[in-house]
């Protein structure tokens, strides 16, 4: 059953549905509802879509769930995803990043989603913190985000290793405008992975053609920077590569 770890706490179940604050008439997508835990919950709520990957798991969920839920035996990385109001779902550890990631090229209103805590915390890191970088900043494009609650190891079977943290995703337009996209991902991507280098190193392996000197922020670290000054910088890195 492709390594997953499965909820078993039903107070858990019942805080995430509650907190997904789902109002009537509202489309709802669960991503690998797994053993139902959730789906139980959510069938109630409005019209659901349940998406999972496990070929045995999928017919025991329509069995269970036939005139209540729509459930799809598929891969929500290479699924289509319709617009839906809500996305409720406890993500696979392993790939949490590419579920993630692959959600914000669709059209929802808000999230609560489980998580690894360690990608949790990194996810709602902001400027100045040790564990802000690249997820923070590409994220911080897409929505906003706040932590709900901590899931111990214990609400689950087989029990994982780590803690687990509920996380709420709000979706907006960021507060600033880029020239290019290709740009600034290229540009989260150097200053964090060289994050103890200033900015003017990172810049200049990545972006060897360009003159620094023509650019803010060159003696800085990425870690304190706002996604909006990043933002400023790949806008004139772009200008300064069409010169």
């Amino acid at each position: 059953m492709l390594g997953q770890n499965f909820l078993i706490d039903s107070n858990i179940s019942k805080k995430i549905v509650s907190l997904a604050e789902i109002q009537k008439g509202e489309k709802i997508l669960e991503i690998g509802p797994g053993r139902g835990a959730l789906t139980e919950l959510l069938v109630s709520k409005g019209n659901l879509q349940a998406i999972e990957k496990d070929k045995w798991l999928s017919v025991v969920l329509k069995q269970k769930f036939k005139d209540n839920a729509e459930i799809i035996e598929g891969d929500i990385l290479t699924w289509e995803v319709p617009p839906v109001d809500v996305i409720v779902a406890n993500l696979p550890y392993s790939i949490s990043s590419p579920i993630l990631f692959r959600l914000f090229n669709y059209d929802w209103n808000r999230a609560i989603l489980m998580f690894q805590e360690e990608f949790a915390n990194r996810l709602v890191a902001k400027p100045g913190s040790k564990i802000y970088g690249r997820l923070s900043v590409m994220a911080n494009h897409y929505v906003d985000t706040k932590k709900l609650f901590k899931v111990s190891k214990t609400a689950f079977q087989p029990q994982p290793k780590i803690h687990s943290q509920v996380v709420k995703l709000v979706r907006r337009e960021p507060d600033y405008v880029l020239d290019d996209f290709n740009t600034f991902e290229k540009v989260v991507r150097s200053i964090f992975t060289h994050r103890r280098k200033k900015i003017r190193n990172c810049i200049k392996l990545s972006f060897p053609d360009i003159d620094v000197q023509k650019l803010n922020y060159m003696d800085l670290r990425a870690e304190i920077l706002q996604p909006s000054e990043i933002a400023e910088l790949s806008n004139s890195i772009f200008a300064l590569k069409l010169e």
